[in-house]
Order: C-alpha cells, then sequence, then structure tokens
C-alpha cells in the first residue's frame, strides 16, 4: 500500500500544458469549479515536478547503486517502488485539503514520458493548444522573439508525440484542446469530469460559463497595460482563438518550416503550404542559434559576475581570477 492510498485519498489530478501560455489557468480553474476537488499548499501556483524530475531519477539510481549486494538478492523493480514512493511523497506534501480530490498544474510537458513512473495512480490531464496562439501569447506576454517561441513549441510537441508514440496509445492520459474548452465548453468538461472521475451533476457549468479571464495577453481588463493574472471579466473582445490571424505571409511560412509538422501531428490545420526559399529559412536558423548562443553566454557570464548591484570593480575582478584559474 502506497503512501496515498494509507492517507485515504482518491487520484490526484494533474493538469501538464504543452507550454507556458496554452491555458493551464482556465483549464484549473474550470475544475476547481468541482466541490470535490481542491488546489495544492499555497502558495505553490504550479507544481512542475515532472519537468524537474531529473534529479529525481539520478538520485533513485545513486541510492540503488550504493547499496552492498551482500544484504541480499533486491528485486528488478525496487527502483521503481523508490521512484512510486517519492512519487507519493511529492502528492503528500502538495495535498493541502485532504476533504478533498488534489488539482495541480504545469504549464510543461517536460519529461511527460515518466509521469506515470511517478505518479502511477494519479489521472493526467494533457492541455494543447493552436501553436501559433501559443507563440503569438508568448511574444506579447514574455517578449520572446518569434523564432525561439516557434521552436519551443516544435519540441514541446516533439516531446509530447514521442510519449505518446512510446506509450503504445494515448489511454493513459486524457488530451484536451484548449480551442474545444473556448468553443464547446459543456461537452469538453463533461468529458475531462468523467475522466477523472468527477460527477458533472455537480458540477456548476453556469458558473464556469461566466468564469473570469486569467492571465490573459490580450483581454487586460479596465486600466492594464501588462499581463496580470487578476480575474477580468469575459466580454465581446476576448477572442484567445484569433491571436495569429494578423500574420503576414513571412510568419505564415516560418512557423511551417520550425513546426509545422508539429502542429499538424497535434491535430491543428496549419497552413500546410509547400514552404519556399529554403536557403532563407535556413540561414534564418543560423542566425537564431548564434543570437540564442550570445543570449546563454551572456546569462552564464552574469552569473559568475554576481547581480548587478554589485559594483563593477567587483565583478571583474571575480571573472579576472576564474580566467587565472
Amino acid at each position: 500500500m502506497n503512501l496515498t492510498s494509507q492517507l485515504d485519498s482518491p487520484d490526484p489530478i494533474f493538469i501538464l500544458g504543452i507550454m507556458p501560455r496554452c491555458g493551464t489557468n482556465h483549464l484549473m480553474d474550470l475544475i476547481c469549479l468541482h466541490p470535490e476537488v481542491a488546489p495544492g499548499r499555497s502558495p505553490v501556483k504550479e507544481d512542475l515536478f515532472v519537468e524537474n524530475s531529473d534529479h529525481l531519477i539520478r538520485y533513485v539510481s545513486d541510492v540503488r547503486a550504493s547499496w552492498d549486494p551482500i544484504w541480499g538478492e533486491f528485486p528488478q523493480d525496487i527502483e521503481a517502488d523508490l521512484l512510486r514512493s517519492l512519487g507519493d511523497g511529492l502528492i503528500s506534501f502538495l495535498w493541502a485539503d485532504r476533504g478533498c480530490r488534489l488539482v495541480t498544474k504545469s504549464p510543461s510537458v517536460k519529461n511527460v514520458g515518466r509521469f506515470h513512473q511517478l505518479f502511477p495512480e494519479a489521472r493526467l490531464v494533457v492541455l494543447i493548444r493552436d501553436g501559433r496562439s501559443i507563440v503569438q501569447s508568448c511574444i506579447d506576454t514574455f517578449g520572446w522573439d518569434f523564432d525561439t517561441a516557434a521552436h519551443r513549441f516544435s519540441g514541446a510537441a516533439s516531446e509530447l508525440l514521442t510519449s505518446f508514440v512510446a506509450n503504445g496509445s494515448t489511454t493513459e492520459c486524457l488530451v484536451v484542446r484548449y480551442e474545444d474548452l473556448v468553443t464547446d465548453m459543456q461537452a469538453t468538461m463533461i468529458g475531462v469530469l468523467d475522466y477523472a472521475g468527477l460527477a458533472p451533476d455537480k458540477f456548476d457549468f453556469l458558473a464556469a460559463a461566466a468564469l473570469p479571464v486569467r492571465g490573459s495577453s490580450s483581454h487586460l481588463g479596465p486600466r492594464r497595460t501588462s499581463v496580470h493574472w487578476e480575474p477580468v471579466p469575459k466580454d465581446a473582445s476576448f477572442r484567445p482563438l484569433e491571436r495569429w490571424r494578423s500574420w503576414d505571409e513571412g510568419k505564415l511560412a516560418r512557423f511551417e518550416w520550425i513546426a509545422g509538422q508539429e502542429a499538424r501531428a497535434l491535430g491543428y490545420e496549419v497552413t500546410g503550404r509547400e514552404v519556399h526559399r529554403t536557403a532563407v529559412h535556413r540561414l534564418l536558423d543560423l542566425r537564431w542559434r548564434a543570437r540564442r548562443g550570445v543570449r546563454r553566454a551572456f546569462y552564464r557570464l552574469r552569473g559568475r559576475l554576481g547581480p548587478a548591484t554589485r559594483p563593477a570593480r567587483d565583478r571583474l575582478k571575480m571573472l579576472a581570477k576564474d580566467r587565472d584559474r
């Protein structure tokens, strides 16, 4: 019997979004309208357990390697048991309202392929969204450049699709399209509730239809000029499916070059037009990689020099010491 069973906890519900700006706040708010669920401990808004699980894999491997064979024969699945126990501990840490099902979210599918190794009894809901809308929202919200946002979507979609192939099917999770939440909320939420084992007749669909917007990159509300996460009532100006409609032919072709294949594999009908000027796109790829390399070098240098508040003379001395080593 695992830890969560000992605590009489029903299966927790994890939401993994394909990447930031895919709508995990909205889906989380919707699920939390059900009286039998509650979010995790405050102020943790996003658990990010799976994204950062590389350390746990190494920890389990190192611990197992340190056990002396002279003690006896260890079962083959003992590492898997240890990893599951760590997952139980993470759930226990996050689970605040012991009278309700835990629901938590992360806007990332990094390491999604090992989700059920950590949380074999959890219900996994994967939220996807049109990559073009995600790219435009990341530009508006975070100031990312177009290529960075498109490449991040491509990489996230590739990892998600690879996990589907590795598992043989998507039966171990429920894939939800953000667009379906917007255009057919009731039917989509009935599917989510059924999958999660939550009674739809206890869900407040009227409140769900009137749910305010949180974190929109364009629907900011009165007297707001930047993205925030305070509730804003919806009106006719809230059009989350139209973010990329103003793109010119150059942006459409660039997205097709970087991420068109992955977007179609997720079921989105992107332009599909043949990309011409291949040499131009390859040159743009080289320029983007070079800029990314410069940015990474700058961040590494900034970390070595310390915070910007440190006097420049002291920071340069630190750099000189590192060079002399």
